[in-house]
């Protein structure tokens, strides 16, 4: 099956990682691609910011490897756009 045709859970199954990590991290990454575009900020202006090269960033944006993804590479990221963010623990249902 193609990676694009996966569901998360089955993506994360075939990974061997959690499901609701990787949901989260799908989810920084589109917030992160929908910044970038409505500040019009190109791919090469955020990776200089963040201190990546553009490719790394258009292979984030992809969700290419988002297992191995770190959440703070994502916070780091976000921080570079302008967010704030606080972590906020809750138990599960």
């Amino acid at each position: 099956m193609a990676f694009k045709e996966m569901s998360i859970d089955e993506l994360a199954k075939s990974l061997n990682v959690n499901a609701n990590e990787v949901r989260e991290k799908q989810r920084l990454i589109q917030q992160i691609v929908k910044t970038r575009k409505k500040l019009k900020l190109s791919q090469v202006a955020l990776a200089k910011k963040v201190g990546v090269t553009q490719g790394r960033i258009a292979q984030i944006e992809s969700g290419i490897g988002t297992s191995k993804i770190t959440f703070d590479v994502l916070l780091n990221m976000l921080t570079s756009l302008g967010y704030d963010f606080k972590i906020v623990s809750r138990k599960a249902a």
